[in-house]
């Protein structure tokens, strides 16, 4: 036993790796090691064997806690005995190798990858959408043109003319696959006369000639959910292109642009704009009446001694969020308006007003 090497070494892992490490590390080496992919190396053979004996033992959660507290000669010093490997069923002493198969390890280099294809979803399809500020804050229902390929309407999809039909590929009697044979390699891809599906056309469809999908224009309504924002995605199910061999159709995505509002601001689910108020207005306080988003308008209360960038919030007027989640809120930012350079009346009553009010905004700041 002082001749064998560690388990956890001959993986690579460390002895704190988890079971999806060891899996990961022993599919690995057993794909390198294998002898049918070194056939006639008896070094890689026993390499093989060793990775298989080390990988037996760690993927067992009992025998790898036996392993890690009696070491190599398991408990009572009974050992692990790995006498009788069977190469071809990854089978060793009675039990299974994690339960490997020879697929496992090689089903995408000895024909895993080539399948006779059956029937195939469509592709989705994208299609960019703008929109206005207004339909992105209310939701809208906007209707669009767009091309996609439909199922042909005179083969049903098939690609034959209607009244013949298909038949068995002769090349690869229906299978879908072709094998070959290289050495100690069998490979499988799919068959290049029926492209994999096993099946053959003799005389195509006089309209989709024998592509079983026709490229349509569609013109359609889409629902915009109120709240979306650039980068949302609305998905109309079913409306992409056709599904090959009588599978189903891809979807439609939608991708919004909302475009910028020339007073509104948006923030997230947040709205703000600018809100002037004359000297007056912000100093005695007011009602004003502003505009909402969605085109109505409301009267908001301005308070007394509102000082210019002060943000007044209207809870609730802001976006919808998506998927019902409440409501984000609209915030009108103060902009005071000042009189340009007033000069005569106007100039002496603002000087009279600023010696009443006994008032230096500088005062106290340096």
């Amino acid at each position: 036993m002082p001749d064998k090497r560690d388990y956890y070494d001959i993986l690579g892992v460390s002895r704190g790796a988890s079971a999806e490490e060891i899996k990961k590390a022993y599919r690995k080496l057993a794909r390198k090691h294998h002898p049918d992919v070194n056939p006639g190396d008896a070094e890689a053979e026993n390499r093989f064997k060793e990775i298989s004996e080390a990988y037996a033992v760690l993927s067992d959660k009992k025998k790898r806690a036996e392993y890690d507290q009696f070491g190599h000669a398991g408990p009572q010093g009974a050992g692990f005995d790995f006498s009788d490997f069977d190469f071809g069923g990854f089978r060793t002493g009675g039990f299974d190798i994690g339960g490997f198969t020879y697929e496992d390890l090689f089903g995408d280099l000895f024909g895993g990858g080539a399948r006779r294809r059956g029937p195939s979803r469509g592709e989705d399809l994208s299609y960019r959408l703008q929109i206005s500020f207004k339909d992105a804050y209310k939701g809208a229902e906007i209707p669009i043109m767009f091309n996609h390929t439909g199922v042909c309407g005179r083969c049903g999809g098939n690609g034959a003319e209607p009244g013949t039909g298909t038949a068995n590929c002769p090349r690869c009697q229906g299978t879908g696959q072709e094998k070959v044979a290289q050495g100690a390699f069998h490979f499988a891809h799919a068959c290049p006369q029926c492209n994999g599906t096993g099946k053959i056309v003799s005389n195509p469809c006089s309209e989709c000639r024998g592509q079983g999908g026709v490229q349509k224009q569609e013109r359609l309504t889409v629902k915009i959910p109120a709240g979306v924002d650039t980068g949302s995605k609305v998905r109309v199910g079913g409306k992409g292109n056709a599904g090959a061999r009588g599978g189903p159709p891809g979807d439609l995505y939608i991708l919004v642009e909302v475009s910028p509002d020339s007073l509104f601001r948006r923030d997230g689910a947040d709205i703000s704009f600018d809100l002037p108020l004359t000297f007056a207005e912000a100093a005695m306080g007011a009602r004003v009446r502003i505009p909402l988003p969605g085109g109505a308008s409301t009267t908001l209360t301005i308070p007394p001694g509102t000082q210019g960038g002060q943000k007044l919030r209207l809870k609730d007027k802001g976006f919808p969020g998506l998927r019902g989640r409440g409501r984000g809120h609209l915030y009108a930012v103060v902009k005071i308006r000042v009189p340009k350079a007033p000069k005569g009346k106007a100039g002496e009553l603002i000087r009279e007003l600023e010696e009443a009010l006994d008032m230096d905004p500088r005062k106290g700041l340096w």
